[in-house]
């Protein structure tokens, strides 16, 4: 990752962390309405926390929107990872709350994404019925790297769990003309990536290329998930172009995580749904209407 990304927090890249901030408690709370004994936030990069301009990232927010509940202070097992700034994270976490702030002690790991078999294991094991700790997963390897979609769908059939996935779509559009990145994009769309390549030919313009990819990776995550799966895209429009970047687009099985999603969504959407053809929920960061949710 570029050494200067975390210097400054752009619009967009509040509006994310919020977003996700925002609904974990909710998430929770709806979760907890059969009584659990843990549920678990795990961010697979979570970064060092904070940016250099003092502004938190989403580890911070999310661990305080717990903290500050006490239900889930004893509730809510915090698990981050990051091979680059976890020690970073660490220490800015435990400035804020020290140990013992939560029941369960957060963890701090230090893996490549990707290379690490547990984590592998862990997503494509045989998810039964209860799952002993419903998991939130946020997957933001800022770009295409490292996801396997596979056995991200497979986490889908555990109760509970659902997913955040942010998505540098722009980085994917590239890639698929790249052959150096034949395996990452067959790790991302392993039964749909040479139909999407050929496909994308005959869009018209980028905004159809780009929706194309989108629909196709959903499409993955349903061949891998067993049963109803619902997804709710909120698009981030580029800083300095009319394009579109990224995408936050959240998984889940149930109908009350789809809804509370859209509503978190529309607090965020700065341009107005009903105006995007495809339904999306949108920021554009040009716009000097920058909402700050509900808290």
């Amino acid at each position: 990752m570029n050494d200067d990304f975390f210097k400054q927090q752009t619009p967009s890249s509040r509006i994310k962390a919020n977003i996700v901030a925002e609904y974990f408690p909710k998430y929770s709370k709806i979760i907890n309405s059969t009584a659990q004994v843990k549920i678990a936030y795990v961010d697979l990069y979570a970064g060092p926390g904070m940016y250099d301009d003092g502004n938190p990232s989403t580890p911070l927010l999310i661990a305080k929107a717990c903290y500050e509940d006490q239900q889930l202070r004893g509730l809510v097992h915090l698990l981050f990872n990051d091979n680059a700034y976890i020690d970073k994270l660490r220490e800015n976490f435990y400035k804020l709350y020290p140990e013992k702030s939560f029941k369960y002690e957060p963890r701090f790991a230090n893996k490549t994404v990707g290379d690490d078999e547990q984590l592998t294991k862990y997503l494509l094991k045989k998810w039964g019925t209860p799952n002993r700790t419903p998991t939130l997963l946020f997957v933001d390897p800022f770009g295409y790297k490292s996801i396997n979609t596979a056995a991200l769908g497979n986490f889908m059939n555990g109760w509970g769990n659902e997913i955040f996935l942010f998505l540098n779509v722009k980085r994917v559009q590239a890639a698929l003309d790249n052959d150096k990145f034949d395996d990452l994009m067959l790790s991302l769309f392993p039964t749909t990536v040479e139909t999407l390549r050929r496909d994308r030919k005959y869009k018209s313009n980028v905004h159809e290329r780009l929706t194309l990819i989108v629909d196709n990776l959903y499409n993955e995550f349903k061949v891998a998930t067993k049963g109803e799966l619902f997804h709710c895209r909120f698009k981030f429009k580029e800083e300095d172009s009319a394009g579109t970047s990224h995408y936050i687009i959240h998984f889940t099985k149930h109908k009350r995580g789809y809804d509370l999603v859209k509503k978190i969504y529309y607090e965020f959407d700065n341009i107005g749904a009903c105006l995007d053809g495809d339904g999306n929920y949108t920021f554009d960061a040009k716009r000097m209407d920058i909402p700050e949710g509900t808290g």
